[in-house]
C-alpha cells in the first residue's frame, strides 16, 4: 500500500493525490475528511478508509506470502479451471472484452469484476487512459426516453465521467446528461455512451458530444491535478 495515493475532500475542496502516510496524517487531524482513491466507487469517511486500508494490507500481506496461491475465473458465468497469476494474467490479455471477467482468490469475500483490481488492470495495461480522470463531487441528471434520473459523479477527465448509484445504467446505453458540481465554475451538458458498468453501482461513461464550454471547464479542473503532480 506505500505507493497508493489518495485525494482528500473537505468543505468541497479536493486535493491529492496524497502519499499513503500523508493522507493518514490529514485524515487523524480532522476526521471530517471523505477519502477517495482509484478502484473505489465511492468516498469514504475517515473511520471507514481506515478500515479499508487495513483490510487491504492484511490481503497485501498474505498474497505476499502466498505467491503461488491459484487464482479462479469466471466470464459469463462459466468458472475457468484455476491458475497461477502469472498464467491468469497471459490468459486474460488474450480477451477482447474484460466486460464480463470475474475473478476471485483466496482473501477475496466476493468475485470481483477486473476492473475493481487495479493491480490487474495495471499489470494488462487497461487502465491506461488517453485522458486522465480526477475526483469530483457532484450530482448527473441524465435523460432518457422514459425520463430523468439522478446519480453520483465520483471522477472525471476530458474523454468522459465516472458515476455512482448507478444501478439503472447498461453498457452500451446512450445518454444527454447535465453535471451540477461546486468544484466546477459551470455546468457541463453532455451526450454519452456507457462503457463499463460494476455490481457496486459504479459506471464508467464516456463523452460522445460535449458543449465546448463544458469541455474547457473539464480541462481547466483537471490541469489543477496534473500540472504539478502526477495522476494514478
Amino acid at each position: 500500500m506505500d505507493d497508493k495515493k489518495w485525494f482528500l475532500l473537505l468543505d468541497g475542496t479536493i486535493t491529492g493525490p496524497h502519499p499513503q502516510a500523508d493522507a493518514d496524517r490529514r485524515a487523524s487531524q480532522n476526521p471530517g475528511y471523505l477519502i477517495w482513491g482509484r478502484g473505489h466507487s465511492d468516498w469514504f469517511p475517515v473511520e471507514k478508509w481506515k478500515k479499508t486500508v487495513s483490510d487491504q494490507e492484511a490481503i497485501a500481506a498474505r498474497a505476499k506470502s502466498k505467491a503461488d496461491r491459484l487464482w479462479r475465473i469466471r466470464i459469463a458465468g462459466t468458472e475457468l479451471n484455476p491458475m497461477g497469476h502469472d498464467q491468469m494474467i497471459e490468459y486474460l490479455k488474450t480477451k477482447n472484452d474484460l466486460s464480463e471477467v470475474k475473478i476471485w482468490t483466496e482473501g477475496y469475500n466476493e468475485w470481483k469484476d477486473i476492473f475493481q483490481i487495479h493491480k490487474v488492470m495495471d499489470e494488462l495495461g487497461v487502465s491506461r487512459r488517453k485522458h486522465p480522470r480526477v475526483p469530483i463531487m457532484g450530482q448527473v441528471t441524465a435523460e432518457d426516453p422514459t425520463g430523468n434520473f439522478v446519480v453520483k459523479a465520483l471522477s472525471i477527465g476530458e474523454g468522459g465521467l465516472g458515476v455512482t448509484d448507478a444501478q439503472r445504467m447498461k453498457i452500451g446505453d446512450r445518454y444527454k446528461l447535465n453535471l451540477k458540481s461546486p468544484n466546477l465554475y459551470n455546468q457541463i451538458n453532455a451526450s454519452i455512451e456507457v462503457v463499463y458498468v460494476g455490481n457496486d453501482g459504479y459506471a464508467g461513461l464516456k463523452f460522445t458530444a460535449i458543449h465546448s464550454e463544458s469541455k474547457s471547464s473539464i480541462i481547466e479542473y483537471v490541469k489543477k491535478f496534473t500540472d504539478s503532480k502526477p495522476t494514478f
